[in-house]
């Protein structure tokens, strides 16, 4: 009996750890290689080893979404192949039951069980706010280095309600263009030959300073719309200020925000009485997704195994297709509690579990109904 649930064992586990690698590779890895590729067009003075440490932070976020589908899929693979090759009528015909048949699967889901509520409960919250750290490192190297923050001949949006084009030739910006935006409408269109920039953080009301040169200036009228009411207003130097209040708190937001807090935080946030309901409701739904999401593993394991054996396939392509229906469904009644999060009164955090419990009873009856053949 030991060499046939090592035999078990193995299969589901290689084929698990491939499919995680296929999934982080292919599936998570490819968007980001082409967010950071983009990113690194726009502003090459960004170091490599800044991108590095950004790409290893986001492996294992993607574990958490990666291990739980792989573990399916590997499941309906292995128990796909042991029906179609009649190794699992062999195994019934020898007096094996259903549950002991399955021993080194619940085995091996509990070992990914325990992997993913580490990486759930520790390592994602910690790569979050290593990433936010990040973010801030780099705020601050562009405190000293403005200019970081305009990419080279493209439009740059990170300003809050500003739009931004130039060219940067030897430290200044060259024929700039900028738009002032008000609910998606310009308010204000500027054109400079060069502009130099500087950065003040400090001040009670920080903002970029653009000391511009050559200056032509359209700006809207106090009635109609921007076309029909430009006035247009020349000046051969112009000094112009751009908040960046905004700009230097979104590391402060991003940092509280409750998918980012460590599990102890996290804890005592979603009990203070001081918060207001909302943010406890979602600190709680947060703190119950990350447990329901460690025992997806245990789910996806009694639903694949009477899928597998019932599907009697070889090809990889059609456990592939079977997990993929089976976990954008689990994801989206998961989602769909998520958008709840901040509504107390419908218990969120209990919703969360409701995609466990619904795929748990499934896999409970075609279980059942498998072992009674």
């Amino acid at each position: 009996m030991k060499l046939l649930d090592r035999y078990i064992a193995r299969q589901v586990l290689v084929s698990a750890l491939y499919a995680v690698a296929v999934i982080i590779i292919i599936l998570v890895l490819g968007n980001v290689f082409k967010e950071i590729l983009r990113e690194l067009a726009k502003r090459p003075d960004i170091s490599l080893g800044f991108v590095l440490k950004f790409i290893l932070l986001v492996i294992p976020i993607s574990l958490s979404l990666a291990i739980p589908f792989s573990f399916l899929t590997a499941i309906l693979l292995t128990f796909g192949r042991l029906s179609a090759d009649s190794e699992f009528v062999s195994m019934r015909m020898a007096g094996l039951s259903m549950w002991r048949i399955c021993m080194p699967v619940g085995l091996v889901a509990i070992f990914f069980t325990a992997i993913c509520a580490w990486v759930n409960l520790s390592i994602t919250p910690w790569a979050k706010t290593e990433m936010e750290g990040m973010k801030a490192s780099l705020f601050n190297l562009m405190k000293r280095e403005p200019m970081l923050l305009f990419p080279d001949q493209q439009v740059m949006d990170e300003l809050p309600d500003h739009l931004v084009f130039a060219n940067k030739e030897d430290g200044v910006l060259k024929s700039l263009q900028l738009i002032k935006m008000e609910n998606f409408e310009p308010q204000a269109v500027v054109y400079a030959k060069e502009a130099k920039v500087t950065v003040d953080f400090d001040s009670p009301n920080p903002e970029m300073l653009l000391d511009m040169k050559e200056v032509s200036v359209l700006t809207k009228g106090e009635d109609g719309d921007f076309h029909e009411t430009a006035q247009p207003i020349y000046m051969r130097e112009a000094p112009v200020g751009v908040s960046v209040e905004e700009f230097k708190q979104r590391g402060t937001t991003a940092i509280n925000k409750p998918d980012n807090l460590p599990l102890g935080r996290l804890f005592e946030r979603s009990n203070d009485p001081a918060l207001e309901s909302e943010v406890r409701a979602e600190c709680r739904t947060e703190l119950s997704t990350r447990f329901a999401f460690s025992v997806s593993c245990l789910t996806f394991a009694l639903i694949g195994v009477p899928l597998g054996i019932t599907a009697q396939r070889r090809e990889s392509t059609a456990g592939f297709i079977v997990a993929m229906g089976i976990a954008v469904s689990y994801y989206a009644l998961l989602s769909v509690a998520d958008m709840m999060k901040e509504r107390e009164h419908l218990y969120p955090h209990l919703l969360v579990w409701l995609p466990n419990l619904l795929f748990l009873a499934l896999g409970l009856r075609l279980f059942w109904k498998l072992s009674k053949r």
